[in-house]
């Protein structure tokens, strides 16, 4: 009895041991901890569902930073890590890239082995940077996910050979932005690199808390964190690094920013950022996009900027600012939520959001809030095509966008293509798609639509669809149109469709050419306009929304990159449909109007009154705001009076008309006059024609007329109004008896009687 109790107890003990030694293997699992990048490197790796840290102080000799305890940061479980190189102390954000001040005596009082003294994490004044190892590698397996937070981090490896943050792996990857971080790149590298031939997994940076760790509560201000950018030598600001032409570690994919300031591209030989205009932006030699493709051929695919994210992206030499670097594409760039991206293309060519030099911008989507401005680099569109190519954009929603072309680009669709480089017929397809509540602002340039096509785009086809929004279009110097075809030196007009009309929301459409001609919204190279009234003065907006599209001449432009330089022009033609005026009595009161599309006609010129041997006409012209459409109402000839029947006597020699019947003579009233005749159900013998006769002669030339017109030309011919009015009231006369009513309402009322009291004495019997 008492050796099993003992053993109970034993028992009771080594169960006691091992859930204390769970719990407390549990509790080392749950680390979380920051780590000082001044230390050393760090490498993370997410597999297995767990997330581990090691950190080198010597990473070729397989040395460890150790930890407060003394033990070595290796491989250990961290579901938590947050990097850092501000000091715990004094607060001091350092750079790991430290730099050397010759023959000066160090704060720190440490010496580098070449017998110089260093200042740890401050720079020098000589410029002059230290190669170090102090970088970020994280590594995510496929269906894992590494999370990091970076918290005032300052890497600057510029003098080196290395990216300052590099993400591998087909896992997940978020990034969350504490204070002012800041990584700058070596040569041929992304400032944050994730390359597709490592990484085809997903980056997301984000900044979802604020810096103490709390969560940020939706409307309500809260710390910002911000995220500074570089590559070298070739690489992106954020995205793939230099490569050979069949290399795939220039292409990006799958990068998601959803909060933070983000600034990422190519700076100067001062480390100074571009100002964020294409003119200023001339950038590094070989260089790649802002965030996307790295030199050259780099792609870029699913980026996505969303949330609260503000974003300003530079390309570098032949890049794009968001998109592909030279000879390379971008597609499916993605901004939405309430999102402000600032976007430029380099000087030397690239689009401010799509492709590269020669590359296509595909499915660029800008939704919902989101504010964007972009500023296309030499022969590329602002949001589109880089040079030589086209793009398809979409803007919906209530997103606010601004794009400026340069150098024979389009403000949004394609570059310019003047030299024909490519025999490919598709290379300048470009389609522009604008909906919903979008205000949209484009500015074309040296022969370019602002929306539709680059100078020069003889090949591929432009379509150009507006069903919403509010449009405002200044197309480039030449024949370019301001929504359309851009000018060719050939003398050919490009192949262009647009089509504008209200069918998911309010349309107002302000389109300005600067030549002197009739072309806004055109094929270009100085083709008359697209839009107009079909042959029967119908609008083709339709009815659904308010619709307006006003076209100017002789607009000026003076300023690149500045809206402040844009004179509209002389407004020379006003298309309107019926909901427009509905909803802007200002213009005109709509009771007056009676015409199908409201027009306001106004009589031009004179009536020419028709004749027995002419037809005559009338004139007419719409005055709502500088419409000009037009109308010409045909006004029938005039029909002679039948003359009278001929009464003479057969009995007269020399005539052969048969004998008449005698009338019977017409009874005389008591004074001697003669009655006038009862004939109710007879037609007016007043000579004119029959009702029928008048509904089938004169509905299809007075039907269209609206009320002033008819006015017009009722005064002019008295005969024609009263015709109007016969053909509009005449009924044919049937007659009554109402003896033969009264009687059957009588007969209605007794057997509705004797149906009553039957039904009463079936009741009784049942």
């Amino acid at each position: 009895m008492r050796k099993n109790v003992k053993q109970q107890l034993a028992l009771r003990v080594l169960s006691t041991a091992a859930l204390m030694a769970m719990v407390s293997s549990i509790a080392t699992a749950a680390f979380a901890d920051t780590y000082d990048l001044n230390k050393g490197s760090v490498d993370i790796l997410a597999e297995g569902g767990k997330q581990y840290i090691t950190q080198w102080e010597d990473k070729d000799n397989n040395l460890y930073v150790k930890d407060g305890e003394g033990k070595d940061i290796r491989d250990r479980e961290d579901s938590d890590i947050t990097l850092t190189t501000k000091d715990e102390t004094t607060g001091e954000i350092k750079t790991t890239g430290e730099t050397t001040t010759t023959g000066e005596t160090a704060t720190t009082g440490e010496t580098t082995t070449t017998g110089e003294t260093a200042t740890t994490g401050e720079t020098a004044t000589t410029g002059e940077i230290k190669t170090t190892h102090n970088a970020i590698t994280i590594d995510a397996e496929k269906g894992n996910t590494a999370k990091v937070t970076l918290d005032n981090v300052n890497i600057d490896v510029y003098g080196s050979s290395k990216a300052a943050l590099t993400v591998t792996g087909d896992g997940n990857t978020e990034i969350e932005l504490n204070g002012d971080n800041t990584l700058i790149s070596g040569r041929g590298h992304a400032g944050l690199e994730k390359a597709d031939d490592v990484s085809h997994g997903s980056l997301t940076i984000k900044d979802d808390l604020n810096n103490n760790g709390s969560k940020k509560e939706e409307g309500q201000p809260g710390d910002v964190g911000s995220l500074n950018v570089v590559g070298k030598g070739g690489g992106a600001g954020i995205g793939g690094r230099k490569g050979s032409y069949d290399d795939t570690c220039q292409d990006t994919s799958n990068i998601t920013i959803t909060g933070g300031c983000i600034k990422a591209g190519p700076v100067d030989e001062n480390l100074e950022y571009y100002t964020g205009k294409y003119q200023d932006m001339w950038g590094e030699y070989n260089s790649g996009a802002g965030i996307g493709g790295a030199s050259s051929y780099g792609d870029a695919k699913n980026i996505t900027i969303t949330g609260n994210a503000d974003v300003t992206a530079a390309g570098g030499y032949y890049s794009a600012g968001i998109g592909g670097s030279e000879y390379g594409n971008a597609t499916n760039i993605t901004i939405s939520g309430n999102a402000e991206v600032t976007a430029s293309g380099s000087h030397s060519a690239g689009a401010g959001i799509g492709g590269g030099e020669d590359g296509m911008g595909t499915d660029i989507l800008i939704k919902d809030d989101a504010k964007v401005t972009a500023y296309a680099g030499y022969g590329s569109a602002g949001i589109g095509g880089g040079r030589y190519r086209g793009g398809s954009v979409k803007i919906s929603g209530s997103a606010d966008v601004t794009a400026f072309g340069a150098q024979g680009g389009a403000g949004i669709g394609s570059g310019e293509d003047v030299y024909g480089t490519s025999n490919d017929d598709v290379r300048c397809n470009t389609t522009v798609d604008i909906s919903d509540k979008a205000n949209v602002t484009a500015v074309g340039s040296h022969g370019a639509a602002a929306i539709g096509s680059g100078n020069g785009c003889t090949k591929g086809k432009t379509t150009v669809t507006i069903t919403g929004g509010t449009v405002k279009a200044i197309g480039g110097e030449y024949s370019a149109s301001a929504i359309g075809g851009g000018y060719n030196y050939d003398g050919t007009v490009q192949d262009v469709t647009v089509t504008i009309n209200g069918t998911t929301g309010n349309t107002t459409v302000n389109a300005s050419c600067q030549p002197d001609q009739k072309g806004a919204i055109s094929a270009g190279n100085g083709a008359p306009d697209i839009i107009h009234y079909d042959e029967k003065g119908t609008s083709p907006f339709g009815e659904k929304n308010s619709v307006i599209v006003r076209m100017y001449n002789n607009a000026s432009y003076t300023k690149e990159g500045d809206l402040a330089g844009c004179n509209p022009g002389t407004l020379y033609q006003t298309v309107h449909n019926r909901k427009y005026m509905e909803e802007h009595p200002e213009i005109v009161d709509i009771t007056k109007l009676k015409d199908e599309d409201l027009h306001d006609w106004k009589l031009v010129g004179k009536v020419v009154e028709p004749t027995l041997d002419a037809d005559g006409y009338a004139d007419y012209i719409c005055s709502i705001d500088h419409c000009g459409q037009t109308k010409h109402v045909v006004l029938p000839k005039l029909t002679p009076e039948p003359s009278e029947p001929d009464t003479t006597d057969p009995d007269v020699p020399g005539n052969n008309t048969p004998n008449t019947p005698n009338k019977p003579d017409t009874p005389k009233q008591p004074d001697g006059t003669t009655p006038a005749p009862v004939t109710p159900d007879a037609p007016a013998q007043d000579g004119t024609a029959p009702a029928d006769t008048l509904a089938a002669d004169t509905t299809a030339d007075t039907a269209v007329v609206p009320a002033d017109a008819q006015n017009v030309v009722q005064d002019a011919k008295p005969e024609a109004a009263a015709t109007a009015a016969v053909s509009a009231a005449a009924l044919p006369q049937t007659g009554a008896n109402w003896l033969a009513v009264v009687g059957t309402a009588l007969s209605g009322l007794f057997l509705l009687a004797a149906g009553f009291v039957l039904d009463r004495k079936n009741r009784r019997m049942n």
